[in-house]
């Protein structure tokens, strides 16, 4: 066997994440609907029972379009050491500073917390901490909505 970068637990989450996915869309009829393979396939694509058969990337984006919903490209991301950042859905929105500053504001405060409170102990975090604490997903909220600010000022300054 050749060495593969992903773990069995990678491929199993990604697997998972889509499975919460295509329950999203309604179960596996409405998101055949939405793609280009039917339900058999969306099946196969989520099954641990298949280890070897992954959902294709336009499958992938079709459904993920439908239900606006990014929490597979979420798990993707940070398979690859990085980050999702949706963008703001509408130009109108941008006359929102107040709310955009307090969901920043909230979300990088919620990640604080989490990563004072691995800290208080003993001056450490832990594996174990990061995932019972919540920190990586805590973290990328903060960053998400951050970016929705630097979107925010970037169109008021021209560089839309």
């Amino acid at each position: 066997m050749t060495f593969r970068p992903t773990t069995d637990h990678d491929r199993a989450a990604l697997k998972s994440a889509f499975r919460r996915l295509v329950r999203s869309s309604g179960g596996q009829l409405e998101a055949a609907q939405a793609t280009r393979v039917g339900q058999q396939a969306l099946s196969r694509y989520g099954s641990p029972n298949h280890r070897d058969d992954h959902v294709p990337v336009d499958v992938l984006m079709d459904l993920t379009i439908d239900t606006d919903d990014a929490d597979v490209i979420r798990a993707m991301c940070r398979l690859a050491n990085g980050v999702f950042v949706p963008l703001p859905k509408t130009q109108g929105a941008i006359t929102n500073w107040p709310a955009a500053v307090g969901t920043a504001v909230k979300r990088g405060a919620d990640a604080a917390e989490a990563i004072c409170t691995a800290l208080n102990d003993d001056g450490q975090i832990t594996p174990e901490e990061i995932t019972d604490l919540e920190i990586l997903n805590k973290l990328s909220s903060a960053i998400e909505a951050l970016v929705v600010l630097q979107t925010y000022a970037r169109s008021v300054g021209g560089e839309g």
